[in-house]
């Protein structure tokens, strides 16, 4: 039964939108939800000089998770001087403008494999602990990749639409884990310490421009971290995401897990 549905998937995937072959390191949450306060408690903004560039994940009271593009000098075509003294970050908040705690950036360190669409993940201590409350918590690290075609929640700031404006509050939806199997053959660039989501073709939601860096989320444990898209914003294909049952390891030895 899930061979066929795969099959089918995969059908409408590459009948829908074969066309689309630009790799983008671009994504935001197309045909979200809002958010209500508390909901995600774990999600921060990543800010630059006070403005928002990415998303990430609490793990501890002094460690977000994040893609390493987010703490390199171009993030989605932007090009920024990316110094630790201009970052910061917003928690405890659905609105990436106001509310909630900003906190200093202390350092941030890339996944030493980080090259191209690889190894994008990158951990990043904060200059004073969080204090945590019902808005602004930790999530733990899952052990286990999802169930093929399992619900997974993702959320994010990111642009509505391709080239579309910027949510005033916090966005989510769900979207359906893939086999490595189903990815490789949707994404020829895919290898295991990558994973893949998707929604309905026929409306599809996703990832765009700001979501970068932002979580994944099954049973309440991060599963992913936003990577890339392919195409635009919203696109029939998969949405790209690193697989924290991969780096899991290599997230505790490099923070306070």
């Amino acid at each position: 039964m899930k061979l066929f549905i795969a099959t089918v998937l995969t059908l409408l995937v590459l009948g829908v939108q074969a066309k689309s072959l630009d790799y983008q390191l671009q994504p935001r949450i197309v045909q979200g939800r809002n958010a209500s306060l508390g909901q995600f408690p774990y999600i921060i903004s990543l800010r630059y000089r006070n403005t928002h560039i990415c998303g990430g994940s609490i793990i501890s009271a002094n460690y977000i998770v994040t893609a390493a593009h987010c703490v390199t000098n171009e993030v989605d075509d932007e090009v920024f001087d990316m110094e630790t003294r201009h970052l910061s970050i917003r928690a405890g908040s659905i609105r990436p403008r106001r509310g909630g705690v900003i906190v200093q950036v202390a350092e941030f360190t890339k996944y030493p494999g980080y090259h191209g669409f690889l190894g994008d993940i990158a951990v990043v201590r904060l200059a004073e602990p969080l204090n945590f409350t019902n808005h602004i918590s930790a999530i733990n690290l899952t052990e286990s990749d999802p169930p093929d075609f399992a619900n997974v929640l993702i959320a994010g700031w990111g642009r509505l639409s391709e080239n579309g404006p910027r949510p005033r509050i916090l966005k989510y939806t769900p979207m359906a884990s893939l086999s490595h199997d189903l990815c490789s053959m949707l994404n020829p660039r895919i290898d295991e310490s990558l994973l893949c989501m998707m929604t309905n073709p026929v409306n599809p939601t996703g990832i765009c421009n700001g979501d970068s860096g932002g979580p994944a989320v099954y049973n309440g444990r991060l599963v992913g971290v936003a990577n890339y898209i392919r195409g635009d914003c919203g696109a029939s294909h998969p949405d790209v995401f690193a697989r924290i049952a991969h780096y899991a390891d290599w997230i505790r030895e490099n923070s306070d897990l």
